[in-house]
């Protein structure tokens, strides 16, 4: 526990810094459930209301100590040829109401609805090593809609605002720029690498980014402003009869499944993922210049796609 005087800083008034020490060595104990009276139980000094008052009502800002954690962090993992920024959810079950955020939705860790809260989280990383450097608590609608329950659970007036996951988001990556990580790019799962809103900022704000979407995500092949231009009335449409059909086909939503059908077994090419224990891994990859169509609020504008298949054939 040497370690915990290096953030002693934030922890400085009211004996929060042991409170903090006691509270980080029952995480790390050996109860299964880690739930306050078992972790003060387990230790020999434990004083539950003070551990209680510590969690439930000290001041103090975790964006400082957050931002301690992400400059450490940078200092190993950051300007690195690989070094990316990752933006994940996760869930915690929870029973009854009372925490923060609480409600019935989709919780990953079992993957399915479950009564729990969600957060969205930002790790560095490069390679296989990785630190958790920012954190939102999503809070849904209705308790935004609710300041009596807000209230009751000592919600900050501040924070009583409801965010979606792509504004939580966008937030932890403005946050990271703002603390001097050193990242070329952004990493995401299909939940963010699908909502327009959150990749057309990261276009806007310059940022690379490489997520996933949903196999019936849609796509054009070509740019539909240029085929929408070309088919404007009163305007000379040069080319022939078959070029004209060819453009209007090209820029027509199709899903990336459909295009990867169209594609893949012809133009993919085998390339070396990483070492392993079990020698090289290798895939084979495949990646075309596509559109995406314009949406409420988003212009068309260009992409790479790449697909994967895994060595299951997935």
């Amino acid at each position: 526990m040497n370690f915990c005087s290096d953030f002693s800083g934030h922890f400085a008034l009211h004996e929060r810094d042991a409170q903090a020490r006691r509270y980080l060595s029952g995480l790390l104990g050996t109860q299964q459930r880690k739930n306050m009276e078992r972790m003060d139980a387990e230790q020999e000094e434990g004083d539950y209301q003070s551990m209680q008052q510590f969690i439930a009502d000290s001041p103090w800002d975790h964006t400082a100590l957050m931002a301690q954690i992400g400059r450490e962090a940078d200092g190993m993992l950051g300007e690195q040829r690989n070094s990316a920024l990752y933006i994940d959810e996760t869930g915690f079950v929870k029973k009854g109401g009372a925490s923060v955020g609480v409600q019935r939705q989709y919780c990953g860790r079992p993957g399915k609805l479950e009564n729990c809260q969600v957060g969205v989280f930002a790790c560095l990383g490069s390679g296989e090593r990785a630190a958790l450097t920012g954190v939102r608590l999503f809070l849904p609608e209705a308790w935004a809609g609710d300041p009596q329950r807000c209230q009751k659970a000592k919600i900050p007036p501040e924070q009583r605002e409801h965010r979606t996951k792509a504004q939580l988001a966008l937030e932890l990556v403005a946050e990271a720029r703002a603390n001097g990580l050193r990242f070329g790019w952004i990493g995401g799962d299909e939940v963010y690498g699908g909502n327009r809103e959150l990749t057309d900022a990261l276009d806007r704000a310059g940022e690379t980014y490489l997520m996933d979407v949903a196999a019936n995500y849609q796509v054009c092949e070509r740019d539909p402003r240029a085929s929408a231009e070309q088919a404007a009335p009163g305007q000379p449409r040069p080319g022939r009869p078959g070029n004209k059909t060819r453009l209007r086909h090209e820029s027509a939503q199709q899903s990336v499944e459909q295009l990867g059908k169209k594609y893949f077994e012809q133009e993919s090419r085998m390339v070396v993922q990483r070492e392993s224990v079990r020698g090289t891994l290798r895939r084979r990859v495949w990646a075309k210049k596509v559109w995406l169509p314009a949406a409420e609020g988003s212009e068309a504008r260009g992409c790479m796609l790449v697909v994967r298949r895994e060595e299951d054939g997935s």
